[in-house]
């Protein structure tokens, strides 16, 4: 089960990432649509949850890159694997 769903990632990596960036976007969105008032008052106090929010986003970006290594290895093993299976026959 886990093995599936890592390779699911690593085959959805873009689509993991986008997809974590666009909900938290949405929520900010959202926030700031509905809290202006609040947002601008607390903006203070909003500056250490910005960088909370970048280093999040510079982790996903590194596990990002960690996916797709991953999955670029894994796919020249089966690849390799392939074409050793169907040349020895």
């Amino acid at each position: 089960m886990i093995a599936a769903a890592d390779i699911w990632i690593q085959d959805h990596y873009w689509f993991v990432v986008i997809s974590v960036l666009v909900a938290l976007g949405t929520g900010t969105g959202l926030l700031l649509e509905w809290r202006w008032a609040e947002v601008t008052e607390f903006a203070r106090q909003i500056a250490p949850v910005l960088t909370t929010v970048s280093v999040i986003a510079s982790a996903l970006l590194s596990v990002l890159a960690w996916f797709r290594k991953r999955r670029h290895r894994r796919l020249a093993a089966q690849a390799e694997a392939n074409s050793a299976g169907s040349s020895g026959g």
